[in-house]
């Protein structure tokens, strides 16, 4: 859950002394892979610097006690080579020195911005300081809700970035800004996604979306069973035909205040399955608690409308989010069974667990009435994902290359990696129906990935410009990385969605 105490930690000082109990100092190597100090470098420091205690590798950090030293705690933090510098490394080692200053209960943090200024320049400090508040705030988290012993808070009062430099101000003040809005949208997404499905059911998901909506100005309209089936959504209604829970779907409508008329429109669409049983073709047994988190595509593009929205965005966001509980009760849809669609097209179900496509199918569709420049997509949409790309990228597909580029553009700002692969209409060969328009699966494993994506591509308009992200390899157990949590939702792609919502052109 959010740290709610860290918002009122950040500090900004001119003072030319670092006066907390842990005074933090951040290093580059330089190409020789040493690391430079001077006279005003304090004595401990360069004691451990001399001592070989501390390298300054990347994701390296140490920490002395004031004990051993009658003054302040020294904690320092190492990035490694300054010319092979990435945000992403910074990141990790913010998330590495937030997990040490909570081990040690560090009280009061003073951070040594004078120095990290001196020995990178102003662009690469503020990037990198950026980045690695960025991970030390999203390692905080927690989700502990449930517990009847929660864990208690940590013994952090204060962050203090020391500068004696008021130029810096600026950037200083846009950093710890950005910073605490990425963490905030991260962890309304880990937090939507790790509810249990008896809580997180469609209609609290849209009503706890339209509260937050509310908050931050953004327009919120919620349609239940009636209004679907009043937009022949009969595809995404038959997903949740066998729960006693309504589905829903939820739009919100971001606009800028200024410059709306000229605005790019950009349509946000996420699959919110809240819990998938797999309907009648029932899922094994193993891991089925998981799939909670088949909602996380929707989650994931909450937190990226709300973080666009509040970091200001030029363009107009639409976001509709599809929510639905796929269960095999009595009015359950069956194999076999053929579903009208919004866009006038059959479908022959012949797994109801390739359920997530049916959702997309009629919500994207919809979307397009918007006329928005472009749609993005997200979804934990197949298994397959896992089997292509592992965990360190999930797969992109797209009808149009430049928007491709784009959007893996903005996942190489946030180093949140994608992997496009093909879309050939071929592929739609394996789909068609001896019955219907179209199969929602071809019931074998053989490139299970690029069959979802082009099952959703027949309900894209001609000249409408569209891609899709499947998730389902990154959206829950990406502890290898160490600002997200071990087991749970990750909050993977929030930043680089919204980087793309806020900069499309």
């Amino acid at each position: 859950m959010k740290n709610e105490m860290l918002h009122k930690l950040f500090a900004l000082n001119h003072s030319k002394t670092m006066d907390g109990d842990t005074l933090l100092s951040i290093f580059f190597q330089n190409d020789k892979k040493e690391l430079p100090t001077n006279s005003q470098t304090p004595t401990e420091i360069q004691d451990l610097i001399k001592n070989g205690v501390f390298t300054g590798s990347a994701k390296s950090s140490s920490f002395i006690r004031a004990s051993y030293i009658d003054k302040n705690n020294i904690l320092v933090a190492g990035l490694g080579v300054k010319s092979d510098s990435t945000p992403e490394i910074a990141r990790q080692t913010g998330a590495m020195v937030y997990n040490k200053v909570a081990a040690e209960k560090v009280s009061e943090l003073c951070v040594d911005v004078d120095a990290l200024v001196k020995a990178a320049g102003k662009e690469l400090a503020a990037v990198t300081l950026g980045a690695f508040f960025e991970g030390f705030y999203l390692a905080s988290y927690t989700f502990d809700k449930y517990k009847s012993v929660q864990k208690p808070a940590g013994k952090l009062k204060s962050i203090t970035l020391v500068s004696s430099d008021k130029k810096n101000d600026g950037w200083i003040k846009n950093l710890i800004e950005k910073t605490l809005v990425t963490a905030d949208c991260t962890f309304l997404t880990r937090d939507l996604s790790n509810e249990p499905s008896n809580i997180g059911t469609p209609t609290y998901y849209a009503n706890t979306i339209a509260k937050i909506a509310k908050q931050y100005g953004v327009k919120c309209t919620i349609m239940g069973e009636a209004e679907c089936k009043k937009e022949n959504m009969h595809l995404f209604l038959s997903v949740g035909a066998g729960s006693t829970q309504e589905s829903k779907v939820v739009i919100l409508e971001y606009t800028p205040k200024t410059g709306a008329k000229s605005a790019k429109t950009v349509s946000l669409v996420g699959k919110g399955v809240t819990f998938d049983s797999g309907g009648i073709s029932i899922k094994p047994s193993m891991r089925m608690e998981d799939m909670k988190h088949d909602m996380t595509g929707a989650a994931t593009m909450v937190g990226s409308t709300f973080m666009a929205a509040r970091l200001g965005s030029k363009n107009k966001i639409v976001t509709l989010l599809g929510f639905c509980e796929n269960m095999p009760g009595n009015n359950a849809t069956q194999p076999g069974n053929i579903i009208n669609t919004r866009a006038g097209k059959t479908v022959e179900i012949i797994n109801t667990d390739a359920e997530g496509r049916l959702v997309l199918a009629d919500v994207l569709h919809l979307a397009q009435d918007y006329k928005p420049d472009v749609i993005l997509d997200t979804a934990t949409l197949t298994g397959a994902c896992t089997v292509a790309l592992g965990k360190l990228a999930s797969a992109l597909f797209s009808n149009d290359s430049k928007l491709a580029d784009q959007i893996l553009d903005s996942s190489e700002q946030t180093e949140e990696h994608l992997w496009e692969l093909p879309l050939w209409d071929e592929y739609f060969d394996d789909l068609k129906s001896n019955y219907a328009d179209m199969m929602n699966s071809a019931n074998d494993g053989a490139g299970g990935t690029i069959r979802g994506a082009i099952f959703m591509k027949q309900f894209i308009k001609e000249g409408q410009k569209w891609a899709h992200v499947d998730l389902a390899n990154r959206a829950y157990d990406q502890g290898y990385l160490p600002y997200n949590p071990r087991k749970g939702s990750s909050g993977v792609y929030v930043r680089t969605f919204a980087e793309f919502a806020m900069n499309y052109r």
